[in-house]
């Protein structure tokens, strides 16, 4: 019984995912997601993971047979990831290098991780993702930040990751209307950001 379950939320999953990577991108209901890396998963990539999950469910109904194109799809899909996975590395390398060069100094050395040491109520903050500048903000508003995030593994007091997920961890009693819309601004052109905060230029 428990098999049959499990074989039949294989095959509902297998061609839940290839009718919306095709039906999703006709009738424009479709939103890209990303591989593990950064790259975009793109229809090939979409098809051979729907593909690889309902030949699984096919095989599970002792059709054996079904491994042949499971093996196959998850080859394509392993292929595409790596492909869509460079592209997005090679075009963030090239627009950071592009981008650090209006900000000499701030992205070539490590970031300052004490912010009680800093004496000014505000300061810069940047996206080391891609290297530009986002606005000023309440150091405050930072310490919130900091504090929210600080549990995560590998997540330090400065160059902090976010995913457009993560606004939704941050108190929104706790920090300025201001903070809110800087961030959500950046996330209007990035799926992720890493949070560089130093003093304001020219203190």
């Amino acid at each position: 019984m428990v098999d049959k379950i499990l074989i039949c939320i294989l095959i509902a999953i297998g061609s839940g995912v290839l009718a919306y990577a095709t039906l999703g991108r006709i009738f424009g209901f479709h939103r890209s997601i990303r591989w593990v890396g950064g790259g975009k998963v793109n229809l090939v990539g979409e098809l051979s993971f729907g593909i690889f999950v309902l030949c699984i469910g096919l095989a599970w109904l002792h059709l054996p047979v079904w491994i042949i194109p499971a093996i196959a799809a998850w080859v394509v899909g392993f292929i595409s990831q790596g492909r869509s996975n460079r592209r997005h590395l090679a075009k963030e390398k090239n627009l950071r290098q592009k981008n650090a060069a209006g900000y000499p100094g701030v992205f070539e050395n490590p970031p300052p991780d004490d912010i009680e040491s800093i004496d000014e109520n505000e300061l810069d903050l940047f996206d080391t993702g891609i290297c530009t500048y986002l606005g000023r903000a309440s150091k405050d508003d930072v310490k919130v930040l900091i504090h929210r995030f600080k549990d995560i593994p590998e997540q330090g007091p400065n160059d902090i990751y976010m995913l457009v997920e993560s606004l939704e961890m941050i108190p929104q009693d706790s920090v300025s209307r201001e903070f809110i819309m800087l961030l959500k601004k950046a996330f209007e052109k990035r799926d992720y950001l890493v949070i560089r905060w130093l003093p304001p230029h020219g203190s």
